[in-house]
């Protein structure tokens, strides 16, 4: 083999590295210096073998030196001269690797790559974290991956002897899982594939019908509902009123809030959409968030933990998003409540209800649950402040506070304003 001339040096490495642009320097005979656009430096040795052009990477750059690089890629034209093709190899050796991968392995780097924030609501990695640590991890976690079959998924789903709906969402967190591990590739073929929840569980359980409380059950609800505790009780009357999800106000920060104009805005990372949107408030409500917020002291959430262990584990954070209902449903256990047992859900089905009874239009009670509303209307209305939804929320929550203090009488159709349809 003939004595290779070098083109490079550590000065000039150095350099390249220090402008930041990136590059492929060759340092003769196919080994060469490139430095990508985020900042990576690599050696990579170029070769042919037969009529196809190859390539295989050495090593990172300051950790593989320059010396370091030379002397691999002479070894490595060596082997190459012999017949052997060193690109190959490495596949082949990263395949036996990859073939050894537990289900814990590949939960990690599940994780790591895709059951991040940006991907997905804080109730889906919730549940998605949930159901690994609880299900996948220690029944299949010890498993190699290449192993695990559609028996053994369909036999986990049998014992864990959940709900027809948990154990759904079960099989559907251990599918995305291993539809990972067929993106890697690990696995040809996806074991959940086939599996049927019918043969499992038998057919689906009709869903609950949704519950829309009435006036007097509301009235004997709000009279004395601070038996929940305050801070409890003005957040249900601020959940109720603003139509918004649990976790959505369980996860307000004060920072979002401008009680002087009246708005509170929920950002994207408390969506379960992931798509932010402006409340607005009404003077009662102003009232009880200004109430939450003096309880709350120097958090930075209206309503901050409460829990010491939760607090100890991560700081000024906001409660639990079980903790109302939690508190709610405590409440029914102990006879409190003598009204029809409902769920957070319901909250929302009520106040869809009343509005609609009110006369307010089918779209503006969408807009205040924040529905989107579909074809043309969802396309070009894009105002964050509605008009009309506040006019709404505001019948609303003077209805709720009616209710409160004893009254509320059923209310004629009021004069909110319908969307028109566009043609």
């Amino acid at each position: 083999m003939a004595k290779t001339s070098h083109n490079l040096t550590d000065l000039q490495i150095r350099r390249w590295i220090a402008k930041g642009e990136p590059i492929a320097k060759s340092d003769g005979d196919g080994l060469t210096f490139t430095l990508s656009s985020a900042g990576t430096a690599t050696w990579v040795l170029r070769y042919r073998t037969g009529n196809r052009r190859r390539e295989v990477t050495l090593g990172n750059y300051p950790d593989f030196s320059l010396s370091d690089a030379r002397i691999a890629a002479r070894a490595m034209r060596a082997s190459i001269d012999r017949g052997e093709d060193p690109a190959a190899q490495k596949q082949e050796r990263k395949t036996r690797l990859m073939a050894e991968w537990t289900v814990r392995d590949l939960v990690e780097d599940y994780r790591e790559k895709i059951l991040k924030p940006e991907n997905y609501g804080e109730s889906t990695l919730y549940y998605r974290n949930a159901d690994i640590d609880q299900i996948v991890l220690p029944r299949l976690g010890p498993r190699r991956v290449t192993s695990v079959t559609s028996i053994d998924i369909a036999t986990l789903l049998k014992e864990i002897n959940r709900t027809w709906l948990m154990t759904k969402r079960a099989l559907t967190t251990i599918s995305q899982i291993f539809d990972h591990a067929c993106g890697m590739p690990l696995i040809p073929a996806n074991p959940c594939t086939g599996i049927k929840l019918k043969a499992l569980k038998g057919t689906r359980p009709k869903p609950r019908k949704r519950l829309m409380l009435q006036p007097d059950e509301l009235r004997l609800l709000l009279t004395d509902i601070d038996f929940i505790g305050r801070e409890n009780a003005l957040a249900f009357r601020i959940l109720l009123a603003t139509c918004v999800r649990g976790i959505e106000l369980a996860k307000a920060r004060k920072e979002h809030l401008n009680l002087e104009a009246g708005t509170w805005w929920v950002p994207d990372s408390s969506v379960k959409t992931r798509s932010g949107f402006l409340v607005p408030l009404a003077p009662p409500v102003i009232e009880w968030f200004r109430e939450l917020i003096t309880l709350s002291g120097d958090s930075a959430y209206v309503l901050p933990a409460r829990r010491a262990d939760r607090i100890a584990k991560l700081g000024d954070t906001h409660v639990g998003r079980t903790t109302l209902w939690a508190a709610i449903n405590r409440s029914f256990l102990r006879g409190d409540i003598d009204i029809r047992r409902f769920t957070p859900h319901d909250t929302r089905s009520t106040a869809k209800g009343h509005l609609r009874n009110f006369g307010i239009s089918r779209e503006i009670s969408e807009i205040a649950l924040n529905h989107k509303l579909k074809g043309m209307e969802g396309v070009y209305d894009v105002r964050e402040e509605i008009p009309e939804r506040r006019r709404a929320l505001n019948i609303w929550a003077d209805f709720i506070v009616e209710c409160a203090n004893g009254g509320a009488a059923p209310r004629p159709p009021s004069n909110v304003i319908p969307l028109r349809r566009l043609a």
